[in-house]
Parts: structure tokens; sequence; C-alpha cells
């Protein structure tokens, strides 16, 4: 499927920051006392009763935790900590994990459009040397940097950065029923597809997408019962298709050079109103 320009350019534009004003879902330090639920979608929604996550665990140890980005639902912490068990007894080592969602969830002011409903977490490509030796200081988890593998201005792969346990991990990830989607790097896909041959299946889940060059996103299906989660349809283009091969084509590249033509820039969008409910997670003690 050809991407848009303007579709391509919307959501661009969507993840600037832009915090004029306070934005209350960041001022809720905890999580509601409902009952746990993802309501809403990805891009437009909250989350009611949310667990946090804890520092460290089998296979996994959290950065960026000054954020306070660290919460998500019950089946989002369930998830986190299999998937970490599991990467390390395949000994894929201990994985990072940055951003999930806010105590309630909702909109953030930077860096984010979506993670609004407790479904959604960043995990860093590489592996810091202590965190796997060690509990990471506070100092250490906000501070030690992730190394890209590709180099998202030029669109190419950073060899010498290339982790060959990766594949291994996405894989993983990807076979698991509970996962939507996976995004990564439109390079480092390509890679992977060149990699996978005829075994490409797995790689139908794996979307490519801006950004994404230090760290992968994992998104989750709507948790079993959650009626007001909205789900996103499953993927339907082949694993390694036309859809990658538009990220590497002219049009692309003359978008990622700010050469697309002013007729196609969108016209700015009212947001869209929050669901119902949401008034009461942020309200609830």
């Amino acid at each position: 499927m050809r991407h848009s320009i303007t579709s391509i350019l919307a959501a661009g534009i969507l993840l600037i920051s832009s915090a004029a004003t306070a934005n209350p879902w960041e001022e809720v330090q905890h999580p509601s006392s409902q009952v746990s639920a993802s309501i809403g979608s990805y891009t437009n929604g909250c989350l009611s009763g949310a667990e946090e996550m804890p520092l460290r665990g089998e296979g996994f140890q959290l950065v960026r935790t000054g954020r306070d980005r660290h919460y998500g639902h019950p089946a989002t912490i369930r998830f986190l900590k299999d998937f970490s068990r599991n990467v390390a007894h395949h000994d894929l080592g201990r994985l990072q994990i940055g951003d999930m969602s806010m105590a309630r969830g909702g909109p953030f002011s930077s860096g984010h459009k979506s993670h609004q409903m407790g479904l959604d977490a960043d995990i860093w490509y590489s592996q810091d040397w202590r965190a796997a030796k060690r509990p990471l200081s506070e100092w250490e988890r906000d501070n030690i940097s992730a190394i890209p593998l590709a180099d998202a201005r030029e669109h190419r792969l950073i060899e010498d950065n290339w982790d060959p346990k990766v594949p291994k991990i996405l894989r993983l990830a990807a076979e698991d029923e509970r996962v939507a989607r996976i995004f990564v790097h439109p390079t480092i896909k390509r890679r992977m597809c060149k990699m996978a041959g005829n075994d490409n299946e797995w790689l139908r889940k794996i979307r490519p997408w801006w950004g994404h060059n230090y760290h992968f996103h994992v998104r989750l299906t709507c948790p079993e019962g959650d009626d007001h989660c909205k789900p996103q349809h499953p993927v339907r283009n082949p694993p390694c298709g036309e859809d990658l091969d538009w990220w590497f084509s002219d049009e692309f590249y003359a978008l990622l050079r700010g050469e697309a033509p002013k007729s196609k820039k969108p016209k700015p969008k009212k947001p869209k109103p929050m669901p119902a409910q949401c008034k009461q997670v942020l309200a609830a003690p």
C-alpha cells in the first residue's frame, strides 16, 4: 500500500512538541482507583486502573524513569514481563524499556502521539552493559544513551552498530498473539527482510515508520473485555512488499529533503474530543 504524502506529513507534525499550556494528564502522578481499562484509541484515549512497571526484573531494566511514563494496562505489564523473561531464556540479554504510558494514559505534551491507553511500549535495540550486571542508579537510568542502528537523516543502516540479537528479539515479540504491531526504522526492516528470505511471515506485524532508529515500539491488541478500547485492523500487507519499498522511493526521499509540493501539505486539524469516560478517569481518586 502506497503512503500518501499528506498522511506522512501529518504524522510528522503530530510528533513535534507543542506544550503551550499545562497538560492535566501529566500532572496526575498515580493511577486511578478504577477497574483497569484501556479506553479510546492508541492516539486518543486514556487508561484507568493502570499498573506501574517494576524498575527491574528478569530480562529487563527500565530507563528514562524520570519522565514518569512507566505505567500500562495490567495486560501490558504481564506481556513485558513474559517477553523479557523469554528474551533472557534465549540468552538474548536484558531489555531496556523506555516510554510506556502515563499514570492515567492520555496525551503527552511531547514525544508521542500514541501511548495513550497503556498498550504501547518503547524498547531500546541496544543493551547497556551496566544494566546487564546490576540495577541502574536513578542517574544512570535517565542519562545512559541508546545506540542507533540506523541513521535517520541519511536513511541508512549503521553497520558498526548492528546487533545480530535484534532480529531474534523482534521475532519473539512478533510471534506473540498479544502483539498487534511493532514499529521499526524502515532500513532495519529492510535488513531483516533480506535476512529472512522466504521465512518472513513473522515480519508482517513489523511495520516501517518514522524514527525508531534507536528503539522499537511494541503495540498490543485491546485486552479481552475492554469494550471501550478501539483496536487497529490486523496487518493485511505482505510481510516484505510494496509498502516497504515506498520508504526507499524517489517520492520518499523528496519528502525527507523537504521537497514535497506545497499543495500536498496538510491543513491543521482540530484535535478530536477524547472519549467521555476519560473525564471520569482524570477526576477519579
